[in-house]
């Protein structure tokens, strides 16, 4: 009888660990690789982490509103702008520079300058390099309002809250990745945890701050640095899912192995913009389903015109538009004429175009 008794019991364990381990693989593998959507053409929040090479840029969509955070190096500004205009980006609500390394804050400039946000968050934190003094000179322009935020801060995006866990305004770091703003983006039961390039120290003084820092999704700090996503950090977030935004084959190494190994030891599946493009995910408040829109032939074919610093005409429509505009991918290149300023199109007898608004 003991015998028929440890055959059935491991019989059922058996069972178990492979349901287990098929509801794992569905999970990851056909769940969250959908083509498209999976909660209808308008789910209360979608976050888009756009690939930007080795940067970083994360737009956040609810209800008709949208913030951006970061917006990768000055090289890839044509990248998110064509991005925005495609997703039907209209206005931003606020956006967000983590900290002012030019492959977060590099692509801002230009954000600014199209959509000219009510107000940027940014630490308390400077930097002499060009693609800062872009931002800043950006947000003088347009008379962007620079706000420090403090830990605790709240932002409304539709119905999504975001927000600040840090830093603190009078934060001193000797390295410039932890003065990165670290937030939370939540509607209802879902949970995205931010970081920027925020290391090691600033982890470590999250768990001691007594933040719940559960969260569903990890936006993991650093592009996967092993300086970022410690262990004992992992645990404390506890996510179902990372996220990786990083290069192909970047000179760094990213994502680095220790933080690859800490995120498998605990099964949590890995997303990376290097491999899956720009990615999805989006939730009801409840679920929340990731997948990869895979847009890199678009970028390939597009490559040419998108990095054009002028504006780019139709001669048959007589409207000209800013290389990222999506009636450019439809031109056939035989209509294409090239003007360096507004002026020149204009000049020309070329009208702007109502779209993508040339500035």
């Amino acid at each position: 009888m003991k015998k028929l008794l440890t055959i059935i019991s491991f019989v059922l364990i058996t069972c178990l660990v492979l349901c287990i381990g098929v509801q794992y693989a569905i999970w990851r593998f056909d769940l969250f690789e959908e083509d498209e959507p999976v909660l209808g053409t308008d789910p209360p929040l979608t976050l888009h982490f756009i690939d930007v090479g080795q940067g970083d840029c994360t737009l956040i969509e609810s209800q008709g509103h949208y913030a951006l955070i970061d917006a990768g190096e000055y090289s890839e500004r044509n990248k998110v702008m064509k991005y925005l205009t495609e997703e039907g980006v209209e206005s931003l609500d606020f956006i967000i520079s983590t900290h002012p390394h030019s492959d977060h804050c590099g692509g801002l400039s230009d954000v600014i300058r199209r959509y000219n946000p009510p107000f940027m968050l940014s630490p308390n934190a400077d930097s002499d390099s060009p693609s800062w003094e872009y931002v800043l000179d950006a947000a003088d322009e347009r008379g962007v309002e620079y706000i420090t935020p403090e830990p605790y801060d709240t932002y409304q995006i539709g119905a999504a809250t975001l927000t600040i866990l840090s830093p603190s305004s009078d934060a001193i770091y000797s390295n410039l990745n932890n003065y990165s703003i670290v937030s939370m983006v939540e509607y209802e039961d879902s949970s995205f945890l931010i970081t920027g390039d925020a290391e090691y120290l600033v982890e470590n003084e999250l768990m001691r701050s007594g933040y719940d820092l559960s969260a569903d999704v990890l936006r993991c700090g650093h592009h996967g640095s092993s300086s970022s996503t410690n262990e004992r950090f992992v645990k404390a977030v506890d996510p179902d899912a990372a996220i990786i935004s990083c290069g192909k084959d970047n000179d760094y190494g990213h994502p680095h192995i220790e933080t690859t190994t800490v995120l498998n030891k605990y099964q949590i599946p890995i997303w990376r913009t290097d491999e899956d493009s720009n990615i999805i995910a989006e939730t009801d408040g409840k679920e929340i389903y990731i997948y990869s829109k895979d847009e890199e032939a678009d970028v390939e074919t597009d490559t040419v015109d998108i990095n054009y610093k002028g504006y780019i005409g139709n001669k048959s429509s007589k409207i000209y538009h800013m290389p990222y505009c999506g009636s450019v991918s439809e031109m056939y290149q035989k209509n294409k004429v090239y003007f360096e300023t507004k002026e020149d199109a204009e000049n020309s007898g070329y009208n702007p175009c109502g779209s993508c608004k040339p500035y």
